[in-house]
């Protein structure tokens, strides 16, 4: 996506309303930065303008609808649906999708066979997680006319927030928090030690880097000696 006159007066004009906000950063490539505010867009969307004239967002729907003034805050009389991912920094084991409805979670997991070998390399567990996602989408039978979905922002929901739309939802990025954060990650754990009979999962939430790196060794080390089918064997550092 390239950058124009018109995009970036765009963005400035959109950024008076207070729902994006620019950003500075030490960068010498970048011509301007803005993020989301929190006010009806998550300030986990962010829209970066370099000098070369690329533009890289983490949500190109949102970017064309301020450009095209088309942007509509999220429509607060439909209930929510959030989706996140667990696992997906985790050297061990698959990864997990998360949904919830606010009171309950249904979750499935996409097997650690497609981060090994040519299957990672085809990115199948991009694809089996997106399908798994709208699988639970639905299984607990919503529809666009009732509900609008909020996901997390990482590279894993991509494709998920495109099928989704491709359906007909509202979907909107955003930092997942309430049952799906504190629950989720309780849930992988669980998965990954009835995969394992060790407690090697850890949330990296509330963790130092020091603390992540050590708790990611150790699993790598243990995978090695004692489960290597169960490692993430297509990523560059394993």
């Amino acid at each position: 996506m390239r950058s124009s006159p018109k995009m970036e007066k765009a963005l400035y004009d959109f950024s008076l309303t207070g729902k994006i906000v620019p950003r500075t950063e030490n960068n010498q490539y970048l011509k301007v930065s803005y993020r989301g505010s929190g006010q009806d867009i998550s300030e986990k969307w962010n829209v970066k303008i370099y000098t070369s004239g690329s533009v890289v967002t983490t949500d190109k729907s949102t970017l064309k609808k301020i450009i095209s003034g088309t942007f509509k805050p999220p429509n607060e009389n439909l209930k929510v649906i959030q989706i996140d991912d667990a696992g997906i920094g985790f050297p061990l084991c698959g990864i997990m999708v998360g949904v919830t409805d606010g009171t309950s979670i249904w979750t499935d997991t996409v097997d650690v066979k497609l981060f090994q070998g040519d299957a990672y390399d085809r990115k199948e567990y991009l694809k089996d997680y997106t399908d798994r996602g709208v699988t639970i989408i639905k299984k607990i039978g919503i529809s666009p006319k009732t509900h609008r979905i909020e996901i997390c922002s990482g590279f894993i929901n991509q494709l998920l927030k495109i099928k989704l739309r491709d359906m007909g939802y509202d979907v909107v990025i955003t930092d997942i928090k309430g049952i799906l954060q504190d629950k989720l990650e309780a849930l992988y754990r669980a998965h990954v030690y009835d995969l394992t009979g060790k407690h090697l999962a850890y949330d990296p939430k509330g963790l130092t880097t020091k603390q992540i790196a050590f708790n990611y060794h150790s699993a790598v080390k243990w995978g090695r000696k004692f489960a290597p089918e169960l490692l993430k064997t297509g990523w560059k550092s394993l």
